[in-house]
């Protein structure tokens, strides 16, 4: 008599089944979540791989998004920048005249127009403050003021540092300049035109003397000199600015590229999964139907 081995048979189709039963659960896993496994446990010895391209990533990402905060206080600066080339421009332009009551309101239109460009905000932070960014960085409200101050840099009150921002794990970058560096010579012009104006040879009021138009064509070197060192701070400030948009445009490629990398470790491969998945329910399908019969095979008969 044939001896039939029915419970051993029996166990090894029901392992098939449970196996085949757990290649169905993964694939549908990876076709309803597009990764390989559903978290770090089951990546193996991908794991660290995995764990630190995330770590980079994320460094990337945020260093990208400071350069973008930087570039865009820039561009502010950059304006205000602008508004305070127009005053100088303005004042000199002014200075050329003959007439000193256009002057003196030209002078006090165009100080205007620099203290505001000074007390220019980002952020809710004053950009020319340095890293004193609550507080107007010029005091002075009117030309009264300016002769009133003992020196024009005295109307400064922004901190002596240039804040700072963290572009990269080994780049840290200046991004302010300050409301002294930029508007000291500019006020000191403004300053002394309004000490002539009250002073024994003014007011500046009507058609100027040769004692006024004499200090006007000596002052107006003095407006350029000014001028210049404006157009000195634009200059630095848009080489700042070029340098930041390189910044944000690396850290925006680095980013991309350690998304290539962590999907090349965890993404699946979906027509492999969707194949892995018809598969695996045709191997649960036979599994089933071969432990159902050897589930009902009996050693009866061959007992009779």
């Amino acid at each position: 008599m044939t001896r039939i081995a029915t419970s051993a048979a029996a166990q090894t189709a029901l392992m098939d089944l449970m196996k085949a039963q757990r290649s169905v659960f993964e694939s549908q896993q990876q076709l309803a979540t597009g990764k390989l496994n559903p978290d770090l446990k089951g990546a193996g010895h991908r794991a660290e791989s995995i764990s630190a391209a995330y770590g980079a990533r994320d460094r990337a990402e945020s260093y990208k998004f400071s350069a973008e905060r930087v570039g865009s206080r820039m561009e502010v600066t950059a304006l205000a920048l602008d508004k305070l080339t127009e005053s100088a421009s303005d004042l000199r332009v002014a200075m050329t005249t003959i007439d000193g009551t256009f002057i003196m309101n030209q002078a006090r239109e165009a100080f205007e127009k620099a203290r505001n460009a000074l007390s220019t905000q980002h952020a809710g932070g004053y950009i020319f403050g340095g890293t004193r960014t609550d507080t107007n960085p010029i005091a002075a409200k009117s030309l009264a003021d300016l002769v009133a101050a003992p020196a024009a840099g005295d109307v400064f009150v922004n901190s002596n540092r240039r804040p700072v921002a963290k572009l990269d794990d080994q780049v840290t970058l200046e991004v302010g300049l300050l409301a002294n560096e930029v508007g000291t010579d500019i006020m000191a012009a403004f300053k002394r035109l309004a000490e002539f104006d009250a002073g024994p040879d003014g007011p500046l009021d009507g058609p100027l003397t040769e004692t006024q138009q004499t200090y006007l064509q000596g002052e107006i070197a003095n407006v350029l000199s000014a001028f210049d060192r404006i157009s000195d701070m634009v200059g630095e400030n848009g080489a700042q600015q070029s340098r930041v948009e390189k910044m944000v445009t690396s850290q925006d490629q680095k980013a991309d590229y350690l998304t290539s990398l962590i999907g090349g470790l965890e993404d699946a491969d979906m027509a492999a999964a969707a194949t892995r998945f018809q598969q695996a329910q045709t191997a649960v399908d036979v599994a089933a139907r071969t432990f159902s019969v050897l589930s009902q095979v009996s050693l009866l008969p061959f007992l009779r």
